[in-house]
Order: structure tokens, then sequence, then C-alpha cells
């Protein structure tokens, strides 16, 4: 028998300490992972994953395990109650975490006891036997039983059940290996007869739901002792690489008010808005289909791009050369700045990934390339493709973020109407954001005309009146007001007769003249 490791003397990074428990914990190789449970597992501890069929429980559990042997030199133990050993490997083989050497030399041994355990002379007292024999002759540090619910389901009345999992809970506490018990339940339990989370000092719930067509792997931290953790749900995929997770992005409101203006880009933008956005502020720049929120968006980067500044565009309505060819049109040469790296092109169907994916891209470019303006067109694809709530938690962390960052930001959102009276529907945008620029089309005297108002600036002062816009081939041109007419947020303007204040005293004079 190999002379147990003292922790101390571990050649590589086996343990790490919490800072606010100063408890040894042990890492899991899954760096997003380790940071959400703020550095790893307790050592030592029972963690429960319940999750229904197909959430990834048993790719977590080996990913798991084999980090723990290539990274970490701690021996580890797969004992399987579900399915033949031959397939737990075939499905094992095309993982890039995979080491078959680890598996041959028994560092990781995978114990296969579904017929063992299905003897009518087999006893739960053998199975915590066998578990405790296998342990000590491996020096296993890391050990699965997957699944608890297996066993449950083959000991059959509920009395043994609950006497075998407390035995177990016990037997596993003088052993001192980090343990991985797998759960098999449909719904919110945690375990199929509620006790099993009484001898777990940890929970991790697994889980694969339908949202807005597209199946989405949730994972949640709902209990785990001696660390200080994160909870709340966390959108993972699982690929050739294993796991991947995308934790919620947590950002203090702590950013600063700039002083500062930037120009849009747009001289008659920039005379309604007082000299410009405020640097670090954010902008919904709403209006309906076609009224130029993208050609607007586009004068905004443009200008800071001449300034030499990073810009990112992320885009999920049009392709990066389509963006590319609607700015040559304009007059702005992007894709100059675009091959040169001043500027950033993020262009996906808002569907292609989890919407905390498409916060976490936007994050990587902002601090890899230490962007200072960002255009986001357009919310309205985003919010069109997930949850209300999921939405509206996204734009406000999206948000802060881009303000922690002093990140001078515009982002489109389609209003319901060609014409008419427009609100600012998308999950109370309109409060979240510092600016709000409209663009309308509005019906005059038989024909329609394009209309900007600056609504809102947080911190200054703007101008209250419409003006009249043209698209043309050099962009927008903002003109004059429309002077002479009422009702032209309802998008149907009517003339005002001019008040001939000589005919109101004739007319006034013929009347007491009567009397």
């Amino acid at each position: 028998m190999k002379k147990q490791k003292v922790i101390g003397k571990v050649k590589k990074s086996v343990v790490a300490k919490n800072v606010e428990s100063e408890k040894i914990i042990s890492l899991t190789g899954i760096k997003e992972f380790d940071e959400l449970l703020g550095g790893g597992f307790p050592k030592g501890a029972v963690i429960l994953v319940p999750g229904n069929s197909g959430t990834g429980k048993t790719i977590f559990s080996f990913e798991w395990l084999f980090n723990g042997v290539n990274k970490y030199d701690e021996n580890g133990i797969y004992i399987t109650f579900t399915e033949p050993l031959f397939k737990t490997l075939l499905n094992l083989e095309g993982m890039k975490f995979y080491d078959r050497r680890v598996v041959e030399d028994e560092k990781l041994k995978i114990i296969d006891v579904r017929k063992e355990f299905g003897k009518s002379d087999f006893l739960e007292k053998d199975f915590l036997r066998l578990i405790e024999e296998e342990v000590r002759k491996c020096n296993a540090q890391r050990l699965v039983l997957d699944s608890i619910t297996a066993i449950t389901y083959a000991l059959g009345e509920p009395s043994k059940i609950r006497k075998f999992i407390f035995d177990l809970g016990t037997m596993l506490a003088t052993l001192g290996c980090t343990t991985i018990l797998t759960s098999e339940v449909s719904n919110d339990k945690y375990s199929a007869y509620g006790v099993e989370e009484f001898i777990s000092d940890g929970i991790i719930v697994m889980r694969q739901v339908e949202q807005k067509f597209q199946s989405v792997r949730t994972l949640e931290i709902a209990k785990m002792r001696g660390v200080s953790y994160y909870p709340g749900l966390n959108t993972f995929r699982i690929s050739r690489e294993g796991i991947k997770l995308f934790p919620q992005l947590r950002v203090p409101l702590t950013h600063s008010s700039g002083k500062v203006k930037v120009s849009t880009g747009i001289k008659g933008v920039d005379e309604m808005s007082k000299g410009g956005l405020y640097v670090g502020s954010t902008t919904i720049l709403a209006g309906s289909t076609g009224c130029g929120k993208s050609v607007m968006s586009l004068h905004f980067l443009y200008d800071g791009l001449m300034k030499g500044e990073p810009c990112l565009l992320a885009g999920f309505e049009e392709s990066k050369e389509q963006v590319l060819r609607n700015a040559q049109a304009l007059g702005m040469d992007m894709e100059k700045y675009e091959k040169n790296g001043l500027l950033k092109i993020i262009s996906a169907y808002p569907s292609e990934k989890y919407i905390e994916e498409h916060l976490l891209d936007i994050k990587e470019l902002i601090d890899k390339f230490k962007i200072k303006r960002c255009v986001v067109d357009s919310l309205s694809s985003i919010g069109n493709s997930f949850e209300e709530d999921q939405f509206r938690y996204f734009v406000m962390r999206l948000n802060a973020y881009l303000k922690s960052k002093a990140v001078t930001t515009i982002f489109t959102a389609a209003t319901a109407s060609l014409l008419g009276v427009e609100k600012l529907t998308e999950s109370n945008l309109s409060t979240m954001t510092d600016n709000i620029i409209l663009l309308k089309y509005v019906e005059v005297g038989g024909s329609i005309k394009s209309a900007i108002n600056v609504l809102k600036t947080r911190g200054d002062d703007h101008s209250k009146s419409l003006k009249e816009y043209t698209i043309t081939d050099k962009g927008i041109v903002v003109g004059e007001g429309f002077e002479g007419y009422e009702s032209i947020m309802s998008g149907s303007a009517r003339k005002v007769e001019k008040m001939d204040i000589n005919k109101v005293l004739k007319k006034e004079f013929i009347k007491r003249s009567s009397l």
C-alpha cells in the first residue's frame, strides 16, 4: 500500500485556502467553477450532484476525476451502477481531458458493481466495505458514486435506504476523500428519497431546460459548507473540451460619472445634446425600422476611430461584411480600422449562443482591447430571442459593466410602430440608461418625414425641440425644427394658424359696438 502523501509536500498545487473560512479546499480544475466556489470543494466534503438525465453529471464527474490525477496528483475512483464499463470508456474517448494511461495505471480506477450489487447475498455493509477497501488500496482522494439513486432503488425499502445513506455518510467522513454522489431526479427535489442531501456538505444542481426553442444547460450551487460561493443559475455547454461554464457577470455599483463629452459624429445631434455624450454614459437610440439607427451608430463609431479610440460594434442583425459595406457607402472607410485592429466587430445571431455567452464575449473584447466606444445593435433582437427576465438582467449587467469601464455606449432598440407615439417597452430600458434619443417618422402635409428628439440626458440639459433629419450619401444631416406644427409626436402633424392680432382686435371692437 502506498503511503498517504502529506498535503504540504505534494508537488503540484493540490489545495488552496478559502480566505473567509480558512479551510483547506481542493481545486476542481474547471477554472470558472472554482471561481464560483471561491477556490474549490472543501477537502473531504460529500457533494450531491442532482439532475435529470442528460444534464452532464457523468461528464462533470469524470472531468473532476481526471483533473485530480493530471493537474493535482490526486488519485480517484469512479463506481458505476448505471452503465457497463466499456460504454463508459467509449463515451469518454472523445473528450480532451480523457487520458487512457491514467486508467491503465489505475491512478483513476473505474469499477462496475452492477452485477455484484444485484446478487441476493450482497449486503449494504459489503458495498460499504468494498468502497473503503478500494479507496485505501488506491490511495484515492477523489471518489464518485454514479448514481446514488440507482443504489437506493436496488435497496427498495425506505428504512434500508435511510440506514444505508447515513452509514455511507459516516464511512465517507472517516475516509477523508472528497466525494461526488450523482442523483437522478426529474423535478425540483435534490434526491429520490429526500435523505441524501442531509449527509451532503454541498449540492450542485444541473438542469437542461427549453427556453425560446433553445435547449439550455444550467448549473447552480445550492449549498456548499465551508466556502464562500456565488449562488444563482449559471449556463454551461458540454464540448470535446469538457464543461465550459459561463458564470453570471457581477458588477458592483461603483462607476464614476464622467465630466467630458464626446461627439456623436453628427453636428446637429451634438447641438441638440449640448455638446455630445458624456464619456462612460449609455444611450438608448430608439426608432422604428429603417429610420437610421444603424447609420447614426456608424457615425458615432467612425468619429471615435478617426480620433484613435478603440471601438466595438456588437451586431446581432447584420454580418461584418454588410456593416463594412454600409459604412463604405456613406463614405466611412471602417474596413481600414477593422484591419488594423482599432475596430472590433462581433457578428452573431442571438440564438447562436446563451445570453451569458454574448455578455462575456463583449466583456472579453472590452478588457483585452481597452475599448472606448461601443455600439450594441440591437437590443430588440436579443430581447426577442430570450426570456424577458433573462433579457432585463442581461441589459442591467451589461449597462453597469460598460459604465464601470468608462465605455461610452449606444444601444439601439426598435420601437413598436412606424407612425404614432412609440413607447420604450424593452423591459424598462429607459430607466437603466443615461440618455434617450428618439428617431421617428411623421406625416407632414401628406408626406412622410423623419424627426429626431433628445428625450433625456442624465445630468445635463438638452434641446426640447423636434428636428427634421435626412439620410444622404454622407450619412445623417439634421435640419430645422418643425416650427408652426403641432402633434408631431403623434406621427400626424398639423399646421397651426398664426394669430393675427389686428384681426382679433377688430373682431372684438365690432362685437362691443353692437351691444
